[in-house]
């Protein structure tokens, strides 16, 4: 066995390709086409979930309006009775529809580790001793790790949450126009973050997982020459290249959670600039006698609720930005000819 200094045998070494980001694109596409009928009762049920969910605000607002003009409480019956029924509806819509976004993101998954598995069982030794079989047993680890916890649980979270926040403004702009405007104060320090997290965490991410191939490789390495390493007394040089691409890994995780933070610092910002507008507004259109206690209630009441959405959205950047990165390189050794050579 021959030792290199640290960082030699990287720079010689050929990765496994990595899927562009229109390649990795279409290939999902590609996988969702034959079940482009799956893929559309999921998004109706969760279309008539989050349509059936959008009647709470109101009724509340109803009940708002019933305790300021202090009518009987025997109008309170009806309105209840409709609340019941929006949770009963939506939770019967809703887990019919996750179910369903559920079931197509397993069976495109599970394709896809179909083709992995099958253009890296077919790849030839030499092309893998090229790469490094750290590079493609982190691709068949960690890589797939991510691309199925996002496929699991980012997916349907996304498409729920994004139904959520665009009939949620089309709501407000029932109630008032004015409203709606208010609202999307929150709208440009929300893209701004957006733009500025993804800038950072699409080279970061990257990153990330090419050092985490480079890891593994290490420890391969070192574990599988074992005997060699002690015969050379070359524990140490190998002890030390362990530590170091180790401490590289975790200084680029750190750096992705101190980018997270950053990330969560400025939503909330936007979160009170929005709340604010709408609260404003409110007040003014109540004084002016334009709108109803009640009106101005299912506004906020509306705006709030887009917390949980509009946040899961923007957080599941992350996990997406991941699973992108992870993606990409799936697609990359799945695109591979039984030759070695891309399509």
């Amino acid at each position: 066995m021959t030792t290199t200094p640290p960082g030699t045998e990287e720079t010689a070494r050929e990765l496994l390709p990595v899927a562009s980001p229109a390649r990795t694109r279409a290939a999902v596409r590609e996988l969702i086409r034959p079940h482009r009928a799956l893929a559309a009762a999921g998004f109706a049920a969760l279309l008539a979930a989050t349509a059936v969910g959008l009647l709470t605000q109101p009724l509340l607002g109803r009940i708002v309006d019933i305790a300021a003009g202090n009518r009987p409480l025997d109008t309170l019956t009806a309105v209840v009775l409709s609340l019941v029924a929006v949770a009963l509806l939506q939770g019967l819509a809703t887990t019919a529809g996750l179910a369903l976004v559920a079931r197509l993101g397993e069976t495109v998954l599970a394709r896809l580790r179909e083709r992995f598995v099958e253009r890296a069982l077919g790849l030839p030794l030499e092309r893998i001793e090229r790469a490094g079989s750290g590079d493609l047993t982190a691709r068949v680890t960690g890589d797939v790790a991510v691309v199925a916890e996002a496929v699991r649980r980012a997916l349907p979270e996304f498409t729920r949450s994004a139904l959520a926040i665009v009939l949620t403004l089309g709501a407000l702009a029932v109630l008032d126009w004015r409203f709606l405007l208010a609202a999307l104060v929150a709208l440009p320090i929300q893209t701004w973050t957006a733009r500025w997290y993804i800038r950072r965490a699409v080279p970061l991410y990257a990153r990330q997982r090419i050092a985490g191939g480079t890891q593994q490789q290490q420890l391969l390495d070192t574990v599988r020459g074992a005997a060699t390493v002690r015969a050379f007394r070359l524990e140490r040089e190998h002890t030390e290249r362990v530590t170091e691409r180790s401490g590289a890994l975790v200084a680029l995780t750190l750096r992705g959670v101190n980018l997270v933070l950053s990330f969560y610092s400025r939503l909330h910002i936007a979160e009170f600039a929005g709340l604010a507008a709408v609260l404003a507004t409110g007040y003014l259109l109540v004084r002016d006698g334009s709108a109803s206690v009640g009106t101005a209630t299912a506004a906020a009441l509306y705006f709030h609720s887009l917390f949980t959405p509009m946040n899961a959205v923007l957080v599941l950047l992350d996990d997406a930005q991941s699973a992108v990165s992870g993606l990409a390189r799936i697609v990359g050794v799945a695109d591979l000819l039984q030759d070695g050579t891309t399509t």
